[in-house]
């Protein structure tokens, strides 16, 4: 048990690891480490968290109210990876939960244990803070922070709705962790031209909204068409 682990005079190594929960966008779970665990991926209740190049920094909590935004730098250089990134919105919105145990309790260690974690933190991408040629960078928010948060501090965007929308997973759409509540047999392409059967792809406009709910619909979009441009 980890409770009874942290009392104990010498420490073993705290491996950390990461998932990211992309099934929205009909990639699964992407588990990662941030450096492999004797030369290849951690391996933990089953499953195997690969190896990503990663600087993870501002994940302390400072105890003064203010919750903690932390950063994750990933390597631009994984080219599935980075396509994800570049068709679904910059992951924005997408869980990311960080899991820390020690390394004995990995599946190949010495007292292998799946429910030894020290507390789970679950995070949200907030948004894409810079990209670079090597890397790229997201802003979290801590999950409890998202409830109750006003539109004031929601990012106003005039032409681009900020919704979630429904991803097809081979042979059905699925709905986890999606915000849209589309749910017609109607598909589009991004550019509103009709769809092949489970290529629906929201193109985020107001006029995709319609396509789907009406031209004299109550529309649900995120975006904020009466903003105007400065």
């Amino acid at each position: 048990m980890i409770s009874s682990d942290v009392q104990r005079l010498e420490q073993d190594a705290i491996v950390t690891v990461f998932e990211l929960d992309a099934r929205q966008y009909g990639d699964g779970i992407l588990r990662f480490s941030p450096a492999p665990i004797d030369g290849g991926p951690a391996l933990f209740n089953g499953y195997q968290y690969q190896p990503l190049p990663i600087q993870a920094e501002g994940f302390e909590w400072s105890g003064q109210g203010t919750l903690p935004r932390p950063t994750l730098s990933i390597t631009a250089m994984e080219l599935a990876f980075l396509s994800l990134v570049l068709s679904a919105d910059d992951l924005i919105g997408a869980p990311i939960r960080r899991l820390r145990t020690y390394r004995k309790h990995l599946d190949d260690g010495t007292d292998p244990d799946p429910e030894a974690l020290f507390p789970v933190d679950h995070y949200t991408i907030e948004r894409k803070q810079a990209q670079n040629r090597t890397a790229i960078t997201f802003e979290l928010s801590v999950e409890m922070d998202q409830e109750g948060r006003k539109v004031p501090a929601r990012q106003v965007l005039r032409d681009s709705c900020t919704h979630r929308y429904r991803w097809w997973d081979g042979t059905q759409y699925r709905y986890e962790g999606v915000t849209c509540p589309y749910a017609g047999s109607g598909e589009w392409e991004p550019n509103g031209s009709t769809a092949a059967a489970g290529d629906d792809k929201c193109g985020k406009r107001l006029s995709d909204c319609r396509l789907r709910f009406g031209q004299n619909g109550v529309l649900p979009t995120r975006a904020f068409p009466g903003v105007g441009r400065v």
